[in-house]
């Protein structure tokens, strides 16, 4: 049976679904891919952030192939019938000058203390990445 998939939030419970249909836990599957089971599951929670790569490796372990392909097109009288939009004029304030604009419409060129500065956690309390 194909599962069509049109946004990344339906991927989730795909690959649940096919997880449990092969009869695997996530620490069966983390086994296999030689993986704690709190990776498998961090990856299963959010498989829209995953790579290709891990999905396709995951993929594989439940026997489930990926075909792509391109909707038919439907021939529709209303689509066929629809006005093409008008051009949008250019907004007034997208043509004064930057000093005549009010303050809440001019664009912010510095970076505060927060942006400017990455967080980074100190090397003794990162967790090691799992390299799968």
């Amino acid at each position: 049976m194909d599962y069509p998939l049109k946004t990344l939030s339906q991927l989730r419970p795909i690959l649940v679904g096919f997880r449990k249909k092969a009869g695997l836990t996530q620490k069966d599957i983390a086994a296999r891919l030689g993986i704690s089971q709190q990776s498998y599951a961090a990856f299963e929670a959010n498989p829209e952030a995953a790579s290709v790569e891990r999905l396709v490796r995951v993929l594989r372990l439940v026997d489930v192939e990926i075909k792509l392909g391109a909707p038919e097109a439907k021939a529709s009288p209303v689509a066929a019938k629809a006005a093409p939009r008008p051009a949008k004029a250019p907004a007034a304030a997208a043509r004064m000058p930057s000093a005549a604009k009010p303050p809440a419409a001019r664009k912010r060129t510095r970076a505060t203390p927060a942006e400017a500065a990455p967080q980074r956690q100190s090397a003794g309390r990162r967790k090691p990445r799992e390299d799968w």
